[in-house]
């Protein structure tokens, strides 16, 4: 690793603390003894600090990905929902078919937060109010998580590192974020979960944000955007939380998301196989944009010595 790599790095690095310290405080110090804030505080702080930052180093928002395009947002939100469509149809199939196949009767349920705020129990007016709720938390969730992770930090790392090293640095600082409300359970709650299922929700937390992460990552550099990783974002935290397989056994007693996990994690590796089919279809021309970017580059810095050449002379 060379000096320009190392500083970059190390950029990364104190950029991605600002946000972690925020996150820490929130789940460590705020939901145990306070209230369950969804990991809003630290999303919310972090928005504000990261438009703060950009205005500090005077860069616009087009420079981390977010470029006002009418044709480029629509074409982002048309693979967005491509990306959740597909993955969704296949596992919450094949959910409903295997829960069906127990005794008793099988529906999907569609509410946030809890089975009460449902339409059935709460009525229509508290029903929407939770809706309403759950669409706001998401939005806030997908410009802060992608407006950070794959805009700042992915723009930060491909300054002097390849795109695949940018990509994994943030897959894995994004892996990390995700990994503390784990160890606020190792901290708050161990009494009332045994070792195996603390390592067993820290593996599959593992391994679904590194998906999660990595696609999305390359889901911006296929795209050149982060449109489409927002509406993916977006619309992938509204479908997991709100849309869910109830099961209601002959004692009638009420079994909800018992794959909740298991559904999340093969939604987004299937979800990754069509980036990564996506990127294959975009990578020649990927590759010639990058050889223009570069003869750009290398004119400018030719034409630039040559100007200073002439003033010395």
């Amino acid at each position: 690793m060379n000096a320009n790599d190392r500083k970059t790095l190390s950029r990364i690095t104190r950029c991605f603390l600002l946000f972690l310290i925020l996150r820490l405080v929130e789940e460590l110090l705020i939901i145990p003894r306070y209230v369950n804030s969804w990991g809003l505080i630290a999303c919310v702080g972090g928005l504000v600090i990261l438009l703060i930052y950009i205005r500090f180093i005077n860069k616009p928002l087009e420079e981390i990905g977010i470029q006002f395009s009418e044709h480029k947002m629509r074409k982002a939100l048309a693979i967005a929902v491509i990306l959740n469509v597909v993955p969704a149809v296949i596992v919450y199939a094949v959910d409903y078919l295997r829960t069906a196949a127990k005794p008793g009767q099988t529906a999907f349920s569609f509410f946030y937060h809890s089975s009460e705020y449902a339409y059935a129990n709460a009525g229509l007016r508290i029903f929407l109010m939770w809706l309403a709720i759950g669409v706001a938390i998401s939005v806030i969730y997908a410009f802060f998580y992608e407006m950070t992770f794959r805009g700042l930090l992915i723009t930060l790392g491909l300054r002097s590192l390849h795109f695949w090293q940018a990509n994994l640095i943030q897959s894995c600082l994004y892996t990390i974020w995700f990994l503390i409300p784990v160890v606020r359970v190792i901290a708050y709650d161990s009494d009332k979960y045994s070792t195996k299922q603390i390592l067993a929700l820290f593996a599959v937390m593992l391994v679904y944000e590194m998906i999660c992460a990595f696609k999305l990552g390359l889901l911006r550099y296929s795209t050149g955007s982060i449109w489409a990783c927002i509406f993916d974002h977006f619309l992938f935290a509204c479908i997991l939380e709100m849309l869910h397989v109830q099961h209601t056994s002959a004692d009638m007693t009420v079994q909800l998301d018992q794959n909740y996990y298991l559904r999340m994690l093969c939604y987004q590796a299937i979800s990754l196989l069509i980036v990564l089919g996506y990127y294959l279809y975009k990578k020649p021309k990927i590759r010639e944009q990058l050889k223009e970017q570069r003869s750009m580059h290398h004119s400018s810095h030719h034409s630039s010595h040559e100007s200073s050449h002439d003033s010395a002379n």
